[in-house]
């Protein structure tokens, strides 16, 4: 079983931050950029709409929102100070400084009230989290009735052949680049383990729909390697009182 706390979590984004862009794109071949594209994309994110990253790293899919739409809002959060501080810098180069804003948080505690947000967004955070139904119930709580949220998450292909050269990819080549470029071993031998760890996404949908979502649209990316999920808030029943 992995060590997913918090604090484990944010320690571990902290020691990889200043090369974490660059490893990003040398392991998926710049492919994870086009796969943030199509997330924000999916979102449909609207002027005046407020957005919130969860899981937002050095920033990447928070930009994507701010270029899609010159009105919306966003706010990122996450537990690396030092992934925010990234985050930040890149903001104010593109001069989205003065619709964005970065704090560090815990995603299953979200320091904001309810229905605040349009829209959420976490791309590869969910499979960090030691309780992804507790995830869920936050990521219901902010966002306001009829929002919408995007997950975008690593996933195993269901093609054996293919399956099985990603694996081999996955388990051989990617700890040994990513300790090569990074000069961390652990942060990349986490990321091979928290993949194969994770739940499938037909249990993911099964958590979604439990928690109040209607999954509006589901998309496997270059073979299955990712997962984009889309969902809609729905109303509780208590919350019809």
């Amino acid at each position: 079983m992995l060590d997913k706390k918090p604090s484990t979590i944010g320690r571990m984004f902290d020691r990889i931050a200043l090369r974490y862009d660059l490893v990003n794109r040398v392991l998926s071949l710049w492919i994870d950029q086009t796969w943030r594209h199509i997330t924000v994309r999916n979102l449909t994110v609207k002027p005046g709409d407020r957005v919130l990253d969860i899981a937002t790293g050095t920033g990447d899919l928070a930009l994507r929102a701010l270029q899609s739409e010159k009105m919306c809002r966003v706010v990122g959060i996450d537990l690396s100070q030092e992934m925010l501080a990234i985050a930040s810098r890149k903001s104010r180069r593109r001069g989205f400084s003065d619709r964005s804003f970065f704090v560090n948080g815990d995603a299953l505690l979200l320091p904001f009230r309810d229905g605040v947000f349009d829209r959420a967004m976490v791309a590869f955070g969910i499979r960090n989290m030691n309780n992804i139904e507790a995830f869920l119930d936050e990521l219901h709580r902010v966002i306001t009735v009829g929002g919408r949220a995007a997950i975008l998450e690593f996933s195993l292909p269901s093609n054996p052949l293919i399956r099985h050269i990603y694996l081999v990819y996955l388990t051989r080549i990617l700890p040994l680049v990513g300790r090569f470029l990074s000069g961390d071993d652990g942060a990349y031998r986490y990321l091979t383990d928290s993949v194969l760890e994770f739940s499938s996404p037909s249990l993911l949908r099964k958590f979604m729909r439990k928690r109040g979502f209607d999954l509006i649209g589901s998309q496997r990316l270059f073979f299955g390697i990712a997962h984009l999920f889309i969902l809609a808030r729905k109303q509780r029943p208590t919350e019809m009182i």
